[in-house]
C-alpha cells in the first residue's frame, strides 16, 4: 500500500461520509491505568493486560465502511473448483499479483486434486496453480518481499516456500509428523522479517493445542519459541494468525482469547489489544494500517461484536473501519477468515464457510458503501449492466438465467420437494430423500447431484447482493435505480440468511432417527420455505419487514419496478 492510500484512508476519518450520516470517529484503544503501549517486557506490561479484558471493551461495531463489496471476484480453474472453492488465504505480491491459498473442496484438500495455490494477475485473470497433493488442510498464508509464497499446511504439520512461479524452495517440519520444535503442530500462520528469519503461530486446539510461537531462520534452521496455553500475557488459545508492522513488531491474532498480542522479536510482551475483536487473520501494510478479519464474533465467544474486517493504525491501535460481513450476526456462518490489501487499498477477505473471496474496493473519499445515496443524474449504462444481471442474464451460465431467476427455479424445487417431504409423514426414508432434494436445491453440497440448477439458492441471493449495490453506486445510476436497489439488497440478504436456516433444517432432518423426531423438522423446513418463497408476517404486525420477512416475491416486485421506471421490458428470466 502507498503512504497515499494511507492518507486516504486516513482523511476519511474527518469527512462526513455522506449525507445524514456523522463524521468518522476513530475507535481508540481502550486501557487501564498506566497501561503503556510502549512497554518492554513483562515487567511494563503484565499486570495491565491481566486487568485487561474484553468485557472492559466496548464493540467496535458502528464504524463506517469506505470500501464496495465484490464477491466471487477472479478467474478460477474450470470445473467444480470454480463454483464451490473454498478459500482462507489472499496475499499480494511485490511483482503486482494476487496469490491465493484455498482448502480444494469440501474445506479440505486430503485426498483432493484441486491445486491450493493459484496465481492471478491484478485484474484477476489466472495465471498459474500449484501445490496439488501437498496438503491436507491449508491454512496460513504470506508472501515475502522478495516475492517468496508461504503456506501452512496445520494437520499436515508444515510450512512450505515457493519462489513465485511455484517452485519448491523449503520445507519447515515433516507431513503428519507433530511434534516439539523444531517439528511443527498444527502450524496456523506464518509471516517473514525483513531479515529472512520465518515466524509461525501453532496450535488449533484450543487448550490441546501447542500455543506457542516459534522462530527460525530464513534457511529452516530453529531459533527459539515463546508462549503456552492460557490468557495472561504472552498465553495462547488458538494463535491463529501473525504479522509483523515496520518496526519489526510481532503481532499475534490470539483468537479464541479475543485479541491481539503484541511482541518483539524476542518474544518480549509489549502490548495486548481487545478492540479488532476476535481475530482470525491480520495484515499490515508496510504503512503500518492493520487489516484484522473477525469470522467468529456474535455467538457465545464473543457475544455483541459483529463479525467483519475491522481496520486500522497499527501504531497507536485505533480502529477506524468495519468492512461488515454479510451475515455479521449470524451465529451459525462465519466471515472472511484470511485477509490480504494490494498497492491500490482494495481489500481481499477468503471466506471458508461461504466457499467464495470476496474483493472490496476502496471508494474515493466521502463516499459511503453502506449509505447507496441517491445521486440526481440520468440512468448510467453499468448500473443498467448489473441490474440485468440480476434480472434476465449473466455470463455464459448455460440456462441464461439472472442471478433474481435462478434463485426462484431453486426456490420452486425446495418448495416441490418441502411439499413432498410433508406429505407422508410414514415413510422416514422418503422424507429424508425429498429433504436432501430441498438441500440441494437451497445450497448444494460438492459433486452432489440433484435436481434444480446446481447453483443454489443462497448463492444466487449472494449475487443478487452483489450486483445490486454495483448497480446503486455506478456512476449515473438513476434514483429509481439506487431506491429499489436498497430494498432488492435487504430483501435479498435476509433470503440468503434465511436460506442457510432452512438448509440447516434440511440437514437436520436428514439425520433423525425416526418419524417422532423428523415430524416437526418437516413441519419447520415447509414453513421457513414457504416464507421464504412468499414471504411472512412472523411478527404478527400485519406487515413484511424487508429485512427478514420478505420473500422472493417481493424481491422480484422491486426489480420489476426498477425495469419499469428505467423503461425496459417487465422480464424476469
Amino acid at each position: 500500500m502507498s503512504h497515499s492510500i494511507r492518507a486516504v484512508l486516513l482523511a476519511s476519518v474527518s469527512l462526513v461520509a455522506a449525507p445524514g450520516l456523522p463524521a468518522l470517529v476513530p475507535v481508540l484503544p481502550a486501557r487501564v491505568p498506566g497501561f503503556s503501549t510502549l512497554a518492554t517486557g513483562f515487567s511494563s506490561g503484565a499486570l495491565a493486560a491481566q486487568l485487561q479484558d474484553q468485557s472492559r471493551i466496548s464493540p467496535t461495531n458502528d464504524l463506517p465502511n469506505p470500501f464496495q463489496r465484490i464477491h466471487r471476484w477472479g478467474e478460477l480453474p474450470t470445473g467444480l473448483y470454480a463454483e464451490r472453492a473454498s478459500f482462507i488465504g489472499a496475499e499480494q505480491g511485490p511483482d503486482g499479483n494476487i496469490y491465493l491459498l484455498g482448502r480444494c473442496l469440501g474445506n479440505s484438500c486430503t485426498g483432493r486434486p484441486e491445486p491450493p495455490v493459484l496465481k492471478l494477475d491484478s485484474e484477476g485473470r489466472l495465471l498459474s496453480t500449484w501445490g496439488s497433493g501437498m496438503f491436507d488442510f491449508p491454512h496460513g498464508f504470506a508472501v515475502d518481499r522478495e516475492g517468496n509464497v508461504w503456506a501452512s499446511d496445520q494437520r499436515g504439520h508444515q510450512v512450505f516456500k515457493w519462489d513465485s512461479e511455484g517452485e519448491l524452495l523449503m520445507t519447515i517440519g515433516q507431513r503428519g509428523t507433530e511434534g516439539a520444535p523444531p517439528l511443527l503442530s498444527e502450524p496456523t500462520d506464518v509471516a517473514i522479517a525483513p531479515n529472512g528469519d520465518v515466524f509461525i503461530t501453532e496450535g488449533h486446539s484450543f487448550s490441546e493445542g501447542a500455543n506457542r510461537v516459534s522462530k527460525y531462520t530464513s534457511g529452516g534452521t530453529y531459533i527459539m519459541s515463546w508462549g503456552t496455553t492460557g490468557s495472561g500475557p504472552g498465553e495462547f488459545n488458538v494463535p491463529h494468525s501473525i504479522a509483523l508492522d515496520s518496526q519489526g513488531r510481532v503481532f499475534v491474532g490470539d483468537r479464541a482469547n479475543n485479541r491481539v498480542q503484541i511482541f518483539d522479536q524476542e518474544g518480549n510482551f509489549l502490548d495486548v489489544w481487545y478492540q479488532f475483536g476476535r481475530p482470525s487473520g491480520i495484515a499490515i501494510t508496510n504503512d503500518d494500517m492493520i487489516y484484522v478479519a473477525d469470522s467468529e464474533s456474535w455467538g457465545t465467544d464473543n457475544p455483541g461484536w459483529k463479525k467483519g474486517i475491522r481496520i486500522g493504525d497499527a501504531r497507536d491501535g485505533s480502529v477506524l473501519f468495519l468492512i461488515e460481513d454479510l451475515e455479521s450476526t449470524a451465529i451459525e456462518h462465519t466471515g472472511a477468515e484470511g485477509v490480504g490489501v494490494d498497492s491500490q487499498g482494495n481489500v481481499y477477505g477468503a471466506v471458508v464457510r461461504r466457499r467464495m473471496l470476496e474483493k472490496h474496493v476502496l471508494l474515493p473519499p466521502g463516499i459511503s458503501r453502506g449509505a447507496l445515496t441517491p445521486t440526481p443524474a440520468p440512468p448510467g449504462q453499468s448500473a443498467l449492466t448489473h441490474v440485468g444481471h440480476v434480472a434476465t442474464e449473466f455470463g455464459t451460465f448455460p440456462a441464461g438465467q439472472g442471478f433474481a431467476a435462478r434463485a426462484t427455479t431453486e426456490m420452486g424445487i425446495a418448495v416441490l420437494h418441502a411439499n413432498f417431504a410433508a406429505g407422508d409423514l410414514s415413510d422416514l426414508e422418503a422424507i429424508q430423500q425429498h429433504a436432501g432434494h430441498v438441500l440441494h436445491a437451497l445450497d448444494p453440497v460438492d459433486d452432489a447431484a440433484g435436481p434444480g440448477l446446481g447453483y443454489g439458492l443462497v448463492r444466487a441471493a449472494e449475487d443478487v447482493v452483489t450486483h445490486i449495490e454495483l448497480a446503486a453506486i455506478s456512476p449515473g445510476a438513476s434514483a429509481n435505480v439506487q431506491t429499489h436497489a436498497q430494498h432488492i439488497d435487504m430483501i435479498a440478504r435476509s433470503v440468503a440468511s434465511r436460506g442457510r436456516e432452512a438448509a440447516d433444517v434440511a440437514r437436520r432432518l436428514q439425520s433423525a432417527t425416526s418419524i417422532r423426531r423428523a415430524a416437526p423438522l418437516v413441519a419447520l423446513l415447509r414453513l421457513l420455505i414457504y416464507r421464504l418463497a412468499e414471504g411472512g408476517d412472523s411478527n404478527g404486525d400485519g406487515q413484511l419487514s424487508l429485512e427478514d420477512e420478505a420473500g422472493l416475491q417481493q424481491l422480484e416486485a422491486h426489480v420489476y419496478l426498477i425495469l419499469e421506471g428505467e423503461g425496459l421490458p417487465r422480464i424476469i428470466r
